[in-house]
């Protein structure tokens, strides 16, 4: 059976907003964010449309030029167009119909899905073995210095695992083709 993949987009909302109206189909887990600024990739945890950091505290998102936010059922993407603020941009993708939650996006497109591959990346970085802040970890490698992950009781020496689904489609002439990707969650590299 396959799956429908649908896209959702909106044009000229500001990441606050956009961030309210994806916390709504984040689920009772919530969500993690990637945040990049000309001086730093950070993780967040989005908590009732706020995104907070290790810490606890609401991060400052005047300087982020791109978001992306993402939990087990759906992915929120969110680009800054530093010449516009009606030019923002802001996706949202999920395997299910979501028309009715997101009255105000546009349904960009509904494609067939013909097979899902899943995919896993490490991040950089081992486990210190410190919790920061009860319920995330920190990591440290030479070349980045740390990252705090939301992610908890990473051990000393351990690692962290992005986990995504890449989408294959069927496009022309029969050829299949990765359609998109969409993160899925962190976790501990167990073995």
């Amino acid at each position: 059976m396959n799956t429908q993949l649908f896209t959702y987009t909106r044009e000229g909302i500001n990441l606050c907003d956009a961030l309210k109206d994806f916390a709504s189909l984040a689920g009772t887990e919530g969500a993690i964010a990637l945040l990049y600024s000309p001086r730093r990739c950070e993780l967040a945890v989005l908590d009732d449309g706020i995104l907070r950091g290790s810490d606890g505290r609401p991060l400052q998102l005047d300087s982020v030029f791109e978001a992306r936010s993402f939990s087990v059922e759906v992915e929120f993407r969110w680009r800054n167009d530093p010449t516009s603020e009606k030019r923002h941009q802001a996706v949202i993708i999920a395997e299910k119909d979501l028309s009715a939650q997101l009255r105000d996006w546009q349904v960009e497109q509904r494609v067939n899905v013909i097979k899902q591959l899943p995919q896993t990346y490490l991040l950089w970085g081992e486990g210190t073995g410190r919790t920061v802040g009860g319920s995330w970890s920190e990591l440290a490698t030479a070349r980045i210095g740390t990252l705090n992950v939301p992610v908890p009781n990473v051990g000393r020496n351990e690692r962290v695992l992005l986990h995504t689904v890449e989408y294959i489609i069927e496009a022309e002439h029969g050829n299949a083709v990765v359609f998109d990707e969409r993160l899925v969650k962190l976790e501990v590299a167990r073995g």
